[in-house]
Formats: C-alpha cells, structure tokens, sequence
C-alpha cells in the first residue's frame, strides 16, 4: 500500500515548513515549526499530536509549544491526522480511520516522518521525542509502544491508555515518561470508563502499567507551589523511583483539573469551563514538558 516517498515544501510562516508526502496511496501532510536560531543544524525534535477534531493551528495555540521551542531551541513537528482523528490501535468506540478498506497507518506515517527529518540532518536522531493532548494522548502512548526504537521520551496528556493499547503494547525498550491529567476531567475521565467495544483504563491504572515496565519500586507526590487563590484546582507530581529500566516515569496529577492542560498564560472561557472542567495555572505545560524531556538519558 505504501506508495514511493515524495515530499515537497512550502513555507507557512516565519520558521514554519509543510512537509507533504505519499502514504498508504494518499499526500499526508506535517507542519515544521524552526526556531530561526537553529539554521541548518540539527536539533532535538518533538512531535506534537493533535486532540480528536484539533487542527494545527488550534493545537499551536492550545499547546504553546513553539514560544518554548524558539526560546529553548528545538523544532516542533507537527503531523496532521486523517479527520483530524488518530489511528492509535483497536478501538474501544468507533473505528479507527480507513483509507479504501484499510485502517490508516499513523505509525508507518509517523516512522517515515522521523526517518526523513534524520537523514536530512533536521533531527537529533538521539533526541526525538512525543507529546499530544486527549486523542493525541492516545496516540502518544501507541508511539511509545510501537517507536521506542526511535523515540527518546514521551509526555501524554489528558487520557489514559485502553485495555487494548496496554495487552498490545510491545516496546523495544522501556522509555521515559511523563504523564499529566486532571481528577475531574469529564472527557476522558481520570477513573476511566467503559466504551462500545473496550475500556479506557484510568490514569492509575495506565501509570501502574509504566510503572511495572520500568521495574520501579518506590513513589513519591509533592504538592506544586499554588500561583492564583482564585484557582480551585492544585498539581501534584508523581514520581516513581527505584525504577531497573528506562528513566523517570511522572505524573502531573491535576487535583480538580479538567479536559484541559495547565497554563497560566493562557485563560479559559465560560463555555470552555462548563465543557472541559476547570484549568490549572500553577505551570506553563509546554515549559514542564520540555524539562522532563531534557532530563531524560539520551
């Protein structure tokens, strides 16, 4: 299925490249945000996931992780998903996306995207990383079963795994993680929930998995310093220790957090507040994902 690879590019804005390419007998397409100050040089590369129905640009916007990338000095790629929706295992509710009759292949998609930025001298090859928020979420989870041959560190963000993800998952090697999500999210809910067909596992459960993988043997939880009175939730971060195999396993725990990521620089609207659940504004996201990223042994 697996058409010859042809890429094109286009400049979007400033530092911002379209990588386009044939996949699966179809043009997919990622946006390639460069910081100016890296020119040609290859530099750390994290891949960032879109949520269920998210575009680039509101991802960019959600997400601030290019103000970090200019700042720290990485590039940000930025994959779009067929119909805005991922292609991250076997499904608990609706099926995965399909190209004819076949499921789409984001992971295929996604290796060929990290292979084509190596051999240009775009990426660290050591240094690749993956985030994304919810559906991205999900996604980044199947990436850090299915590329840890490629991927140095993951950070998912508002969801568990599915039972299905945790009995497939089959690293090559146990690979660092950090996760975040909020006790009162109403979309993918911290406890986990039954779907059509499968379950999503809580954000315990999802972390007692990593846990178990990477061989770690204690925890501990400190409370965030807590920035604005007016914010009814608070962060707690989980840290496993001990850990026999494969680096830090974190969890930003969002006492009160709903379906959304921690930001103090970016504000909720009422309507986003009775659909998501309240945000946090203890942390910049963007900022908390790159330090763990690189801490990570690479």
């Amino acid at each position: 299925m697996l058409a010859l690879s042809t890429f094109s590019w286009a400049t979007v804005a400033r530092a911002d490249e379209v990588i386009k390419m044939q996949h699966q007998g179809i043009e997919r397409q990622a946006v390639l945000h460069q910081p100016a100050s890296l020119g040609a040089m290859a530099a750390p590369l994290v891949i960032a996931l879109q949520g269920l129905g998210q575009d680039t640009e509101s991802l960019k916007k959600w997400l601030r992780l290019d103000a970090t990338a200019d700042r720290e000095g990485f590039r940000v790629l930025y994959p779009e998903a067929i119909d805005h929706s991922w292609s991250y295992g076997r499904p608990i509710n609706q099926p995965m996306p399909k190209i004819g009759a076949a499921t789409v292949d984001d992971i295929g998609f996604i290796r060929r995207l990290i292979g084509d930025l190596i051999e240009r001298k775009i990426a660290d090859p050591a240094r690749i990383y993956a985030t994304g928020p919810s559906r991205g979420g999900l996604m980044t989870f199947t990436l850090a079963c299915a590329l840890a041959d490629r991927i140095a560190g993951v950070a998912p963000l508002i969801s568990g795994m599915t039972e299905y993800q945790r009995e497939d998952c089959r690293p090559a090697r146990a690979i660092p993680i950090m996760a975040l999500a909020g006790t009162a999210d109403p979309v993918q809910s911290f406890g986990g929930g039954q779907g059509l067909v499968g379950r999503l596992l809580s954000v315990p459960d999802t972390m007692n998995y990593w846990r178990a993988l990477h061989g770690c043997t204690g925890r501990t939880a400190r409370t965030l310093a807590h920035r604005d009175p007016a914010d009814q939730t608070h962060l707690t971060l989980i840290e496993w220790t001990g850990c026999r195999d494969g680096g830090p396993v974190w969890l930003y725990r969002v006492e009160g957090g709903g379906h959304q990521i921690p930001s103090f620089a970016t504000e909720s609207s009422p309507e986003g507040i009775k659909r998501f659940g309240l945000r946090n504004r203890d942390i910049e996201t963007a900022d908390e994902i790159w330090k763990f990223f690189t801490d990570v042994p690479h």
